[in-house]
């Protein structure tokens, strides 16, 4: 089917739905490869679902899993779409809780330390496109192991959701901030940030850094440790508390 979106920007995606996919982003990928572009790949479960660092991300039913493919040019400065994807989670999640949902760097979308959604991107510079990858827990049942550290809509509200429409809302969201401009996205990303002014360990490899996060830019996180401010665009970032 197609979705347009023409009261915002002249962006228009063909979303491509499945029942069953190994990975959304894989998917998208190799689309990109044969040079197509503007769609989004959405699937009911993903059987190799995957995170940032490579980790496992769980896609039973009832969740909401897609990757938009988009130019890098559409983009424009590449650093920007980490922001532009988890501002427009949250705003979309806000349209149907009250809820407050929070940001922890780079891209986890949070309630009350939970995790609800993550964002996966990866971009192909030689062919000048981007895959953006969403997982978002809507309807899907929480496993008793990560109940700890993941929770879901349908369980903070107690209410079932229509996954269609809550997609539906994030592109008309999505688009809206693509328009922004950088200052305002920025922002918008600090405003839902809960990594700002927290002490976080973030780990490079096989270096961990301890400070206060004194700032966030498109150059990466700011942290005081105490003898200077270093500035990192990657790594795992862990709340202090």
């Amino acid at each position: 089917m197609y979705l347009k979106i023409t009261s915002v920007v002249k962006l228009d995606f063909e979303i491509i739905s499945n029942e069953t996919i190994n990975s959304t982003n894989l998917y998208a990928y190799d689309l990109g490869k044969l040079g197509k572009r503007n769609k989004i790949v959405v699937s009911e479960i993903q059987t190799h679902g995957k995170g940032r660092l490579d980790r496992s991300w769980f896609s039973n039913k009832g969740g909401l899993y897609f990757s938009v493919l988009m130019d890098i040019k559409d983009v424009g400065k590449i650093e920007k779409i980490n922001f532009l994807g988890s501002i427009s989670v949250v705003e979309t999640l806000k349209e149907f809780s009250d809820k407050n949902f929070e940001i922890k760097w780079p891209n986890d979308v949070l309630f009350e330390n939970k995790k609800i959604c993550g964002i996966l991107t990866e971009l192909n510079v030689c062919n000048g496109y981007l895959v953006l990858g969403i997982g978002i827990n809507i309807n899907n049942e929480i496993d008793s192991e990560i109940k700890k550290i993941g929770t879901s809509l349908k369980e903070i509200e107690n209410l079932k959701f229509n996954v269609d429409l809550i997609l539906k809302k994030f592109i008309e969201v999505f688009v809206k901030n693509l328009k922004l401009d950088d200052e305002l996205i920025l922002g918008k990303y600090k405003k839902y940030s809960k990594t700002m002014f927290k002490d976080v360990n973030l780990t490079i490899l096989e270096k961990t850094v301890t400070g206060k996060v004194v700032d966030i830019s498109y150059n990466g996180i700011h942290i005081d440790t105490g003898n200077y401010v270093e500035v990192f665009n990657v790594g795992d970032c862990i709340h202090l508390r």
